[in-house]
C-alpha cells in the first residue's frame, strides 16, 4: 500500500483515468542558444536580414579561418554549393552566395548558423563560435550566427 504522501505526488503529477494514475510527461527545454542579438546589415549590396557575423578578431588569421573539423562534422545540418565559381571573387558574387545562404539555412535545414567558403555553403544546428576557429587557406570566407527575433 503506497503512502499518503506517494499517493498525493502520483495525483500531483498525472491525471487519473478509472483508477490508474497516468503521468504527465513535462517536455524538457532546450538550454542551447541558437541565436544572438543583432540587427540586419547588407554585403556588397546584399541584405543580410536573418544572420549576424561571427567573424574572429581581424589578426587572427593570416590566411582564413573555418570551423574546427570534428564541431563542425557534429553539428552540420546541410550543405549547398549555388554554381558559384570557388572562390567566388568577382565582383558581388561571394556576397550573393552568403546572401542565398542564409535563406538555404533558414528555411531549408533550420540552420542555427552558416559558414561559406567560396560557393559551399554549410549550414550548422549550433552557433558558430570565433574562438574555435582554425587556420584555413582561403582566405574568402564567411561566419554568420542566427539572428534573435528574425
Amino acid at each position: 500500500m503506497p503512502s499518503l504522501r506517494t499517493t498525493l505526488t502520483l495525483l500531483a503529477s498525472g491525471t487519473t483515468v478509472l483508477g490508474v494514475v497516468i503521468p504527465v510527461i513535462i517536455p524538457q527545454i532546450p538550454t542551447t542558444t541558437t541565436c544572438v542579438e543583432g540587427t540586419p546589415t547588407t554585403t556588397a549590396g546584399y541584405p543580410m536580414l536573418f544572420y549576424v557575423p561571427a567573424t574572429p578578431s581581424p589578426d587572427s588569421f593570416q590566411s582564413g579561418y573555418r570551423p574546427e573539423s570534428g564541431w563542425a562534422g557534429e553539428h552540420l545540418v546541410g550543405s549547398y554549393t549555388f554554381g558559384a565559381s570557388s572562390p567566388a571573387e568577382t565582383g558581388g558574387v561571394f556576397a550573393y552566395v552568403q546572401y542565398k545562404c542564409q535563406y538555404y539555412c533558414k528555411n531549408g535545414v533550420g540552420g542555427g548558423s552558416f559558414f561559406v567558403e567560396g560557393g559551399n555553403c554549410q549550414c550548422y544546428d549550433d552557433l558558430l563560435d570565433p574562438g574555435t576557429f582554425v587556420d584555413n587557406n582561403q582566405t574568402l570566407v564567411g561566419a554568420w550566427n542566427a539572428m534573435c527575433g528574425a
